[in-house]
């Protein structure tokens, strides 16, 4: 019963994506690329996946129809598209996205050669030995997208390769790990649900250089995310992780080193929320770490990481719990520590000294009778370190206020100066500095000195073309915390005289038009 549920969600799950353009002719010549048709029932050009991939040549997209297909596929030919369709092609009776089952031996699905792009699929009946997954990426630059892969023993399996995306699938109840990878960079894995997979949701061994964002990773059987062994300079970001057998994300043996963790929210794992063990120089920014059945972070024989700009809060021992006798110069502070407490057996550090602060602790029973925001005696840190927070914050930690609608010249002229302002107000009272974007992409383009919080902030820019733009601005304060970003304001740049005679000189042809129109319509007025 299990399965047919999960098989329903996986289907929901694909069918929130749609396909155009569903019936062109398999029609092979040497001048274009083909669109090859396969359906189960004999209503396309073949019936069999893998018979239309050795037919294809690189460029073709192969659309596959709704149906089941029992075989194992080796995509081997670059540059392919292929595609499930959640459709019925002539008479017969499927629906759904099709489905691929495997003969239960190695892969179901082998990628093997690069740039491919590959969708709609459910995937089914892996191996179950050494690595065999339901799909398996051996090549660069593919791209694997809302397939939904269940009763696989590995779910994607990832190794020696580089620069593929991994997004938008439903990888589900698989024996293993729903995505394992390996000796493999420069990989995106986003927008993925990863659940109720046996070991890990996202494991990587040796890996550098990837990121995993955006996705939900809950009751996998051990941890959420996991790295080992000499996996660094990847980034973890705005991930959901939740209810995992173990550890939300865990660093686990030596050289998993410069790593980053920002933005993600870490709950109810059964273990740790982050767990870092031999791995040093890492970044933990801005996580919502709560509820976790252990420890919100666990640090053991690590060093020189930087723990900042967190909420951490109500864990069911430590909020942060620092063990082993190398573990030191870890820095720690800008963080809202709720509920929860602390255990430092290492040397390390606890605030940026005086007046940058340490942490907001709720538990903290010290008076501010300056009224600097700063309690006026130390927050002794529990353990045999002998650490404090020596200038604990009273109030909790917020980041600034979204930032007014950037006011100022709405048209003007290209190479002409203009002169824009803004202001926000920092909760803690901090001084904001403000990151103007020029271009509506919502990335800073000019980082602005600081300015006192609710002080009206001034900016130049001058525009190169012609066109319409959209200013934004985002605020960030002493400690690093950043505000939403700000409603845009449009500005229109329009051609001026400069911009026409630019167009005429490069187009000196359209100037004897010209000429001409003007003087006919001259010889007609007389």
């Amino acid at each position: 019963m299990k399965k047919f549920i999960v098989i329903g969600i996986l289907i929901v799950s694909l069918s929130c994506y749609t396909t155009n353009g569903l019936t062109n002719a398999y029609n092979k010549d040497s001048t274009s690329y083909a669109i090859i048709n396969v359906d189960d029932e004999g209503d396309g050009d073949f019936t069999s996946i893998q018979t239309a991939i050795s037919e294809a040549s690189p460029g073709d997209t192969i659309r596959v129809y709704s149906g089941t297909y029992n075989e194992n596929i080796e995509v081997d030919k670059e540059n392919l598209t292929i595609e499930g369709i959640n459709y019925e092609l002539g008479t017969g009776d499927d629906n759904g996205y099709p489905s691929i089952i495997g003969d239960g031996n190695d892969d179901v699905v082998k990628i093997t050669s690069d740039n491919i792009s590959f969708s709609g699929f459910i995937i089914q009946n892996s191996g179950k030995s050494y690595y065999d997954a339901g799909i398996e990426i051996h090549s660069n630059n593919s791209e694997v997208f809302r397939n939904g892969l269940t009763g696989n023993f590995y779910g994607v399996v990832i190794n020696y390769c580089h620069k593929n995306v991994v997004r938008e699938n439903y990888i589900a109840g698989n024996t293993m790990d729903g995505i394992y990878m390996m000796y493999t960079s420069d990989n995106i894995i986003s927008n993925n649900q990863i659940t109720e997979n046996g070991f890990q949701g996202v494991f990587l061994y040796d890996a550098d250089d990837n990121e995993i964002k955006d996705n939900i990773l809950s009751l996998n059987g051990k941890d959420g995310i996991h790295l080992r062994n000499l996996c660094a300079y990847n980034t973890i970001s705005d991930n959901t992780i939740y209810s995992n057998n173990i550890d939300g994300i865990k660093l686990w043996e030596p050289g998993n080193n410069y790593n980053t963790i920002i933005g993600n929210e870490i709950y109810s794992n059964r273990f740790n929320g982050i767990h870092i063990m031999n791995s040093n120089n890492n970044e933990i920014y801005e996580n919502e770490i709560k509820l976790n059945l252990l420890n919100g972070i666990h640090i053991g024989d690590a060093s020189d990481n930087i723990i900042q700009r967190n909420t951490i809060r109500d864990s069911f021992s430590e909020g942060i719990m620092i063990l082993g006798g190398d573990s030191n110069n870890n820095l720690i502070y800008y963080n809202n520590i709720i509920n929860d407490t602390a255990l430092d057996n290492g040397n390390n550090i606890w605030d940026s000294g005086y007046p940058s602060g340490g942490n907001y602790w709720s538990y903290y029973s010290g008076t501010d009778n300056d009224n600097d925001g700063i309690g006026d005696i130390p927050y002794d840190i529990p353990g045999s370190g002998g650490n404090q927070d020596r200038y604990p914050f009273i109030k909790p930690l917020q980041p600034p206020n979204k930032p007014t609608k950037p006011k100022g010249p709405t048209l003007g002229k290209p190479g002409v100066e203009y002169i824009y302002q803004t202001s926000a107000v920092d909760p803690n009272g901090n001084k904001i500095q403000y990151g103007w974007d020029w271009n509506g992409d919502k990335k800073v383009d000019f980082w602005s000195d600081f300015y006192n919080s609710g002080v009206t902030a001034n900016a130049s820019h001058s525009w190169d073309q012609q066109g319409d733009y959209q200013i934004y601005v985002i605020a960030m304060d002493q400690q690093g915390f950043k505000s939403e970003w700000s409603e845009p304001l449009t500005v229109t740049m329009p051609k001026t005289y400069a911009n026409l005679l630019d167009l005429l000189y490069h187009h000196i042809n359209l100037y004897y038009v010209l000429e001409k129109l003007m003087l006919d319509i001259l010889m007609r007025m007389y």
